[in-house]
């Protein structure tokens, strides 16, 4: 009989092998720490985040919605302001960016998303 220690480690493992791709692949953009192609992105705000959080995101994603038109997304998450997209940053990078739950009715082509991560990761400037 195995004991339950010997059951847990392949779990153990994939909790490992997660961390590390979140220090290696996400983390790498954190404020100071941006990616150094970071200084050779066009990608800014008013160029490129503005426009896309407001054809991809905010339609649900807005204080000025009114509940029943949220398509259920939570009251908390808004997309409004440059300092609610930053702080909401890692979330998005996973689910519209690297994922493709966001926005739930298909969206962004795949370079959209790749610029997406990119303007995120450098900090969204």
């Amino acid at each position: 009989m195995r004991s339950s220690h010997s059951r847990r480690r392949p779990a153990v493992a994939a909790a490992r092998v997660a961390l590390l791709y979140l220090a290696t692949v996400i983390a790498p953009a954190c404020g100071d720490d941006a990616d150094p192609r970071c200084e050779q992105s066009f990608l800014r705000y008013d160029n490129f985040g503005s426009p896309f959080i407001i054809n991809w995101c905010r339609a649900c994603h807005s204080i000025e919605l009114p509940p029943d038109m949220r398509q259920d997304a939570p009251d908390d998450i808004n997309f409004d302001t440059l300092d609610e997209i930053r702080a909401w940053s890692r979330q998005i990078q996973l689910t519209t960016g690297q994922g493709t739950t966001m926005p739930p009715s298909g969206g962004p082509s795949a370079a959209e998303r790749a610029m997406l991560v990119e303007w995120l990761r450098c900090g969204a400037p």
